[in-house]
């Protein structure tokens, strides 16, 4: 059933003109593209792969040409395993150039910028763009948390302003964020929604705040596993809980993956947007500040230790022995179920203050968000669609019991008492889970097969 739901509503975000409130927006054509990095070159992969033309700019040509080197080798590899012909390739990379200039700009339908996450760059970044775009370009940004607000405030035309956040690996990851500020104008959002769909994605509209809806949710996730952690959890264990969960990875897995330094950086802008249950131990940090060598994936070991070709390997001992440092005491007998409950009746919180917020249009979307951009446990159909079916009740008693043993921040939200208390459940049109019939393997049709 849950399965189901999260078909129609993967279904349903393709209806464009209903998630657009009508506004149409424009089709992009050609896509601009600042920042020729791995996001950068990973976009452009992919406008390209589904036929749309490609300017793509940095500050020095070398950075250029690593990019565009990135874009013919991904198309190429594609030959090397007989998955397209030399001249299918050869025109998918033709429609890629770069350069050092702004001149390449000034036909393109949508700018993507993707440098590296510094406000005061990007607002420089942006203020040129507006200068040599033309006043129907959309100017978007590919931050993963900070704000589009303030971001549109240096503009003359901040309507023009939205975000459109993909997912690290570009390829592999199908959820967009599509996040609007108040001044953005309705047919940028709606620009930005049909670039998505061009390309194959499944876009979720939102508003803006810290972290949108998937790295607000996920950042505390981090947070309550790095607890865990400090608390004296072996990081295998919290990630082996997480995973027999229905999680793709374990937490700690997934910070390897995001980059311990980007999931670092993003830690203080939540907690100063969003406050304190955001707070990291600044130990913790420090040991990340102190430890660049150790990034994740990408620098070949983080938690964990990586082959040349990226395949996890072992724990990192160096790292985790400097990790154990900071451990408060025992972590006493702390169940896999525990551990499971903690980190993810926690997303569960922060997803009903999401709710409350209206930083998304409805349960749907959120569950979606959660669903293609973190992988969360896809037979549950998402979060709240869980917490429908574990039962809001039991999720209230849980959430009282681990308030009085951990703090503050497992005290359930307003909102899952009421539904408690009344009964409720996030989606009341759905088969209601405490009334289905419950049958055996055996009589289940699929075993007769």
């Amino acid at each position: 059933k849950a399965l189901i739901s999260l078909f129609k509503m993967m279904e349903g975000s393709k209806k464009f003109s209903e998630k657009c409130n009508g506004y149409k927006g424009v089709a992009p054509k050609k896509v601009g593209i600042v920042g020729a990095g791995v996001m950068g070159s990973q976009i452009a992969v992919l406008c390209a792969k589904n036929g749309l033309k490609v300017y793509i700019r940095d500050i020095k040509q070398d950075f250029v040409d690593k990019g565009l080197k990135l874009v013919s080798d991904t198309f190429n590899k594609k030959v090397s395993k007989n998955r397209m012909t030399q001249s299918a390739a050869d025109a998918k990379i033709s429609l890629v150039e770069g350069g050092t200039s702004v001149d390449g700009f000034g036909d393109c339908d949508i700018i993507i910028e993707a440098a590296v996450e510094l406000m005061n760059l990007k607002k420089k970044i942006f203020l040129e763009l507006e200068k040599v775009t033309r006043p129907d370009c959309i100017l978007a940004t590919n931050t993963s948390s900070l704000s589009i607000t303030e971001l549109a405030s240096v503009l003359s035309t901040p309507e023009r302003c939205v975000g459109v956040h993909f997912f690290n690996p570009v390829g592999r990851m199908p959820l967009v964020e599509v996040i609007r500020c108040p001044a953005t104008a309705p047919d940028a959002v709606a620009t930005g929604y049909r670039f998505a769909l061009a390309l194959g994605k499944i876009p979720v509209i939102c508003n803006d705040c810290p972290g949108f809806v998937v790295n607000r949710i996920l950042g505390i996730y981090m947070g309550e596993a790095t607890k865990l952690a400090i608390e004296g959890c072996a990081l295998p264990t919290v990630d082996s809980a997480l995973l027999k969960f229905g999680m793709p990875m374990g937490p700690f897995r997934l910070m390897d993956e995001v980059g311990l330094d980007v999931a670092a950086h993003v830690a203080p802008v939540l907690e100063k947007g969003l406050g304190k249950r955001y707070a990291s131990d600044p130990r913790y940090l420090k040991l990340i500040e102190d430890n660049k060598q150790y990034l994740g994936r990408k620098t070949g070991a983080g938690f964990y230790t990586y082959s040349s070709k990226g395949k996890q390997q072992g724990l990192n001992q160096k790292l985790v022995s400097k990790l154990k440092n900071l451990i408060k005491g025992s972590a006493g007998t702390i169940s896999s179920k525990a551990m499971a409950d903690r980190c993810v009746l926690v997303m569960l919180n922060e997803a009903c203050k999401i709710l409350e917020e209206k930083m998304v249009d409805s349960p749907e979307d959120l569950d979606l968000a959660m669903v293609m951009g973190t992988g969360f446990a896809p037979f549950t159909g998402g979060l709240l669609s869980y917490a429908d079916w574990k039962g809001i009740d039991k999720c209230v008693k849980r959430m009282k019991f681990l308030e009085k043993k951990c703090g503050e921040r497992f005290k359930p939200h307003p909102m899952l008492v009421h539904m408690a208390d009344n009964a409720k459940r996030f989606f009341p049109s759905r088969p209601d889970p405490k009334k289905l019939h419950k049958i055996s393997a055996r009589e289940c049709p699929r075993s007769k097969l």
